[in-house]
């Protein structure tokens, strides 16, 4: 079952794959846009590394990047690399409304494993052209003023140049 750290998870995934092919993204960014603390991103960043989702670049400039192909990838690819293991099951003796409750969860698991199986990551990804980090907003490109013209001082270049510039003026 999606847990709401392999949900962050999609949602670190899916951000990362927002920026595009050429930049990164660090995790400080990530922290704040999804407003979860910084060492727990590191910690899902980690596990998503890991898993062969994402690489890291050190140094300025650096950050995260996705290494796979969008289309290569489903929502169950990603989820799962943030899963912790499933807890070991009761081998004592179980009760028959135990084991009918067992069974019940087993097919929803399955059920929505074959669901996020095949829906693709990349429809949940929109393009980072449609961001509002991207592409600047039109409010805020005409509320800029014309800049003022520059005026060139006239005046001598040094005091050698002072009689000839005192002449002109006159003349």
């Amino acid at each position: 079952m999606l847990t709401k750290r392999s949900t962050l998870g999609l949602n670190v995934i899916i951000l990362i794959a927002q920026t595009p092919s050429h930049r990164t993204i660090t995790a400080d960014a990530i922290a704040s846009m999804t407003n979860v603390s910084l060492s727990y991103i590191e910690g899902i960043l980690r596990d998503a590394r890991e898993q062969g989702l994402i690489r890291a670049t050190r140094g300025p400039g650096g950050g995260y990047q996705l290494c796979v192909p969008l289309t290569d990838l489903s929502v169950w690819d990603a989820a799962v690399s943030f899963c912790s293991p499933n807890a070991a099951s009761y081998k004592g003796q179980a009760s028959s409304e135990t084991c009918a409750t067992n069974d019940i969860a087993q097919k929803a698991s399955q059920i929505e494993k074959e669901f996020l199986q095949s829906y693709p990551l990349a429809q949940l990804v929109p393009k980072y052209i449609d961001s509002p980090v991207a592409k600047p907003t039109k409010s805020l490109a005409m509320n800029f003023k014309p800049l003022p013209t520059r005026k060139i001082p006239a005046a001598p270049n040094s005091i050698f140049d002072l009689s000839n510039f005192l002449n002109l003026q006159a003349a």
